[in-house]
């Protein structure tokens, strides 16, 4: 396990019992899953509130949806097949899987899954690109967002940009991130999100600093605005970027509110990159669930929940929280 998530599940041991019990308005245990279950990759949010579970590494070849209500369901792939990349697609899944053996002529292959997690469709997929995001249009084409380099094993040797698959998930086109104003490199610092037809992910440049929303089509255009998001200082700390309907939000914490501490989301519009608003709630757990607009869900342990519901530290659950 990660040791970033090792420290988010430790720190949210802390902030369990401070989080005002009334802005909380759903707490429910998700079926057949603990904390140490192996899904403790970075979830991804679907339609309605589903959150999509991945694995953290190990022999796991599916991934886990979970329902708001605690209910789950596995997208299964075949043995030696790793999941890598996930993306909603309408109200089902698709997964770009790895081989795992090393004698395999295949290297991704697309996987298709309606709603109830039975398989469509598989296809081959050549890109590129390593990737680490994906996002699934309304058209049906997919968008891979990822990194390429003759010499992978030097991080600054690395660019980063865009794969773009049709809808049998054959390669249409590439494109690289250009440099950002005043020189330096992007990096990706988020998922990606769908909206208004086209695939969204936050941009970081260390040089010099700054933050941009990166928009790109399925024809290849790419519009990048930087915003005046504020950079992480002693007091203000930046946890993540995650999107909302029509929003990207920078979820943060201030380090010096030690007796009350609270999870602030500051919302940028997605057309103008302009801050329209703050949110606050309290921080429930330690894996970001959804953002909803009007709530937030987060996975939480059991070690600090009421004696009377008689669970062990290690049972999951979703809890939803109404934003303020």
């Amino acid at each position: 396990m990660c040791s970033r998530f090792a420290f988010a599940l430790l720190f949210s041991g802390v902030l369990a019992a401070i989080g005002p019990a009334q802005q909380v308005t759903s707490d429910v245990v998700v079926q057949g899953a603990s904390v140490n279950d192996g899904y403790g990759g970075w979830p991804t949010c679907g339609v309605d509130g589903q959150v999509y579970r991945h694995p953290s590494g190990g022999d796991l070849t599916s991934v886990m949806r979970v329902s708001p209500d605690g209910s789950t369901l596995l997208f299964r792939l075949p043995e030696h097949v790793n999941p890598g990349v996930i993306a909603p697609a309408g109200t089902g899944l698709n997964i770009l899987g790895r081989y795992s053996r090393a004698d395999a002529r295949v290297r991704f292959q697309m996987y298709h899954f309606d709603r109830h997690a039975n398989l469509l469709a598989q296809n081959q997929v050549t890109i590129p690109i390593q990737p680490s995001g994906m996002a699934v249009l309304p058209s049906e084409r997919t968008i891979l967002a990822g990194t390429h380099s003759n010499d992978p094993a030097n991080q600054d040797e690395w660019k980063y940009g865009f794969a773009i698959l049709d809808e049998k998930d054959k390669l249409l086109r590439s494109i690289d991130l250009p440099l950002p104003p005043g020189g330096g490199g992007w990096t990706f610092g988020s998922r990606m999100a769908v909206g208004d037809g086209v695939a969204f992910m936050m941009l970081h440049s260390n040089q010099p600093p700054q933050t941009a929303i990166a928009a790109i089509s399925e024809k290849g255009d790419l519009d990048i605005k930087v915003i005046a998001a504020p950079l992480d200082t002693e007091i203000r700390h930046h946890n993540e970027w995650v999107f909302g309907p029509g929003v990207a939000v920078d979820l943060y914490i201030y380090r010096n509110e030690r007796s009350h501490v609270t999870d602030r989301f500051d919302e940028y519009d997605l057309k103008t990159g302009e801050k329209i608003a703050t949110k606050s709630a309290p921080p429930t757990g330690f894996q970001f669930g959804c953002y909803m607009g009007d709530e937030v869900s987060m996975l939480a342990h059991s070690a600090h929940v009421d004696p009377a519901r008689h669970l062990s530290w290690d049972t999951l659950r979703m809890v939803t929280s109404k934003l303020k």
